[in-house]
């Protein structure tokens, strides 16, 4: 068999294994768990609801009490959170729920950090609330993702909200989402917080490619023996 050969077909298995969650997918909250007003903050849920291989594309449904309302408008000092991921290798990603300076809301960033409650909020808590728009990038160009909060207002739990983010991805967030945790906390205050590992496996090469490869720079040291 040709080398160049050898290599193409090195190439052609290198396309990773991995498995993505079983959609949907839920991580359910405690009620009565956060600190301050139930109302204010609780969350109830965080479903991954779909994932759509074609365009690549996540729809997550969140449900959660904020006493900004619908709007997602800023109240009593805090303002909505972002969606938080961070990858095994430590790669760190966010989902704006607001947009603000330089941010889109509905988009996926990739960031070089997070915020805490102490620095966006004030005070001690220093939970990670905010991707750092600082160094933030844009992982789809465009204004590509949605956000569409829904009144829920259940009998006894009023301000009770859905969320749901519709954001476009790329090849290295897919490849990377199971076996990487989300975090969430409803608000900047952070006085709930909701987070998971994202079941399924991370993308490996496959065990063939290695052997492939391997086949190949053996072949190429004994065919430059041959030509000295």
């Amino acid at each position: 068999m040709k080398l160049s050969k050898l290599f193409f077909l090195a190439a052609t298995c290198a396309a990773p294994s991995f498995s993505l969650p079983t959609f949907p997918w839920t991580v359910n909250d405690a009620i009565g768990d956060q600190n301050g007003a139930q109302t204010s903050f609780d969350i109830r849920s965080v479903k991954f609801t779909s994932y759509t291989a074609a365009t690549k594309t996540f729809v997550i449904d969140l449900d959660f009490h904020y006493v900004g309302g619908v709007g997602l408008g800023p109240s009593g000092g805090y303002q909505a959170s972002d969606l938080l991921f961070t990858t095994a290798g430590g790669q760190r990603y966010f989902v704006p729920l607001v947009s603000r300076t330089g941010l889109d809301a509905g988009d996926l960033y990739s960031a070089t950090s997070f915020l805490t409650s102490a620095s966006v909020y004030g005070g001690a808590n220093t939970t990670n609330v905010w991707g750092n728009a600082t160094g933030a990038t844009k992982i789809v160009a465009g204004n590509a993702g949605t956000v569409a909060p829904t009144q829920l207002n259940p009998v006894g739990a009023p301000n009770l909200l859905n969320v749901k983010l519709t954001f476009a991805a790329n090849d290295a967030f897919v490849n990377s989402f199971s076996g990487s945790t989300f975090l969430f906390t409803s608000a900047t205050c952070a006085n709930d917080v909701i987070s998971g590992v994202i079941p399924g496996s991370a993308a490996v090469p496959e065990p063939g490619t290695w052997a492939m490869l391997g086949a190949g720079l053996a072949a190429l040291g004994f065919l430059r023996r041959r030509a000295a």
